[in-house]
């Protein structure tokens, strides 16, 4: 005869496998997708070299709660079109008037944001799995626990009525 196999070791075995299916899956996709915007990225917006024309003075008591010391500065670069475009922009702290720095700015030579980190995009993209995974998770051992409370209210309700019944008889 062969060996019985219950269906909770089944699943036992198979919950994991699925979920660590899932969460490879969408780390992937996720990566897929960070990677394709900041390849995007470029498409919209380029890096110039700005000289610093004006540091502005930053309050102690916003330098002392930022993670890193940052700094608001006034910047001045040459677009594309060969004009002088000026803008603030926050950068590290420690610039000086006349100090070069690498500046994002958009189509419109606006300052901009620079592209997600290489160490970002794969920390997004290898946490994603793990979370989708972990919420699908969640979701079904909440149903399974729903279930089982259903299950056996039905039940109490069943043995209660019979209670009802079987006491109606005996009087």
């Amino acid at each position: 005869m062969g060996k019985i196999v219950h269906a909770s070791s089944t699943g036992r075995v198979l919950t994991p496998a699925l979920l660590m299916a899932v969460a490879c899956v969408t780390s992937a996709i996720v990566s897929a997708l960070l990677i394709h915007d900041a390849d995007a990225y470029t498409d919209g917006h380029r890096q110039v070299t700005a000289q610093v024309v004006r540091v502005f003075r930053t309050p102690v008591a916003a330098a002392r709660s930022a993670a890193l010391p940052a700094t608001a500065v006034e910047v001045v670069w040459t677009g594309r079109d060969g004009r002088t475009h000026t803008g603030r922009t926050v950068t590290t702290s420690g610039h000086r008037a006349g100090d070069r720095l690498a500046l994002w700015v958009d189509g419109g030579e606006e300052p901009a944001p620079g592209p997600a980190p290489t160490a970002v995009v794969v920390v997004i993209a290898l946490l994603a799995g793990p979370a989708v995974a972990g919420g699908i998770w969640t979701a079904g051992h909440l149903v399974r626990s729903g279930r089982r409370a259903w299950t056996a209210r039905r039940a109490v309700a069943g043995w209660e009525g019979e209670w009802r019944t079987i006491t109606a008889r005996g009087r």
